[in-house]
């Protein structure tokens, strides 16, 4: 260094603890004590080891992958496993986006929901629109208890439509959201009978033409039966069309017999195509029938047709 007359610097190159500093080994030693190696890193920002490959695939998601990766990088039903889960989110809670209690929620982990939300995280409805959905009532019963996102109609819908009777009670008696046709439809389509007959003795939203119609392409004839027995909506021609289609001869005797919305050409058609012959020749002993009233319906159009045109003429030459 360099001096003056005032002051005399010294050169650091002399300073004997600079060159214990530059000295690798006297580091190597602190490194080899424990004791002082915790003094030195307790209090620095970090992860522990097994988080390193998590956070570092981590950083490699796009942001909406955020949630979905974290829920799957850990086996949350081990143990130690779940353990890391909860240090990760004290070490890195940036990373908890509300897109993981949400999906926690989905795969009805309690144990974990209860711990996000003691330590503050949020979720959106689709927290219990997703559980309702799953069927996980205890943790729908959990976020009605203790949550204020509340859910929307979803959750009574497609906890119908998967035939989760007991989320239905609840949601039907705990819940104010409601629900939407769609749970009736929905519930008749994939053969839920107990749901259907929950929904129409306890609710008021009901049902379309399009559960009846499905019903039949599925092949669900006690559905059948007790929306035909019991509600209004009734059905459209697609109900024979699709059951023949599909070869649900016993479906289609039933809508013959008993509702009165008919048939097309495509129900012989597409019964034919897929070789369903019970199909075929129970639509054939009926052809001239469905036939003769097709020409009715015609010779009543012509009818119809020529009493406006004489009805036109008398105007014209008066």
């Amino acid at each position: 260094m360099y001096g003056d007359d005032e002051h005399n610097f010294y050169d650091l190159a002399d300073d004997p603890y600079v060159h214990a500093m530059e000295d690798p080994s006297r580091a190597h030693q602190v490194l080899r004590m424990p004791e002082l190696f915790r003094a030195v890193v307790q209090f620095q920002c970090g992860i522990v080891l097994p988080f390193a490959p998590v956070c570092r695939q981590w950083a490699a998601r796009l942001p909406y992958l955020q949630a979905r990766y974290l829920v799957h990088a850990f086996a949350l039903d081990d143990m130690y496993e779940a353990a890391l889960f909860q240090q990760l989110f004290v070490l890195r809670p940036h990373m908890f986006t509300r897109g993981v209690l949400d999906l926690l929620c989905r795969y009805g982990d309690l144990d974990m929901v209860r711990f996000l939300h003691l330590h503050g995280a949020s979720c959106s409805k689709d927290a219990m629109d997703w559980a309702a959905s799953a069927g996980h009532l205890h943790v729908v019963k959990f976020l009605h208890e203790y949550r204020r996102e509340g859910c929307t109609t979803d959750a009574l819908d497609n906890a119908a439509k998967h035939g989760h009777l007991h989320v239905v009670e609840f949601l039907d008696q705990y819940r104010h959201e409601g629900a939407t046709t769609k749970a009736m439809d929905e519930a008749a389509v994939h053969g839920h009978l107990h749901i259907v007959k929950y929904l129409h003795y306890h609710r008021r939203e009901g049902c379309t033409k399009y559960g009846m119609d499905r019903a039949a392409l599925e092949g669900h004839l006690a559905i059948l039966q007790f929306l035909h027995s019991h509600r209004y909506e009734g059905c459209t021609v697609n109900a024979i069309n699709w059951a023949a289609q599909h070869g649900h001869l016993d479906i289609v005797r039933f809508l013959h017999t008993h509702r009165k919305e008919g048939y097309t050409a495509n129900a012989l058609k597409w019964a034919a195509q897929n070789n369903h012959r019970d199909v075929v020749h129970f639509l054939l002993g009926r052809t001239e029938t469905l036939l003769a009233g097709a020409a009715l319906e015609k010779k009543d159009r012509l009818r119809q047709l020529r009493r406006f045109k004489h009805a036109a003429c008398q105007c014209a030459i008066s």
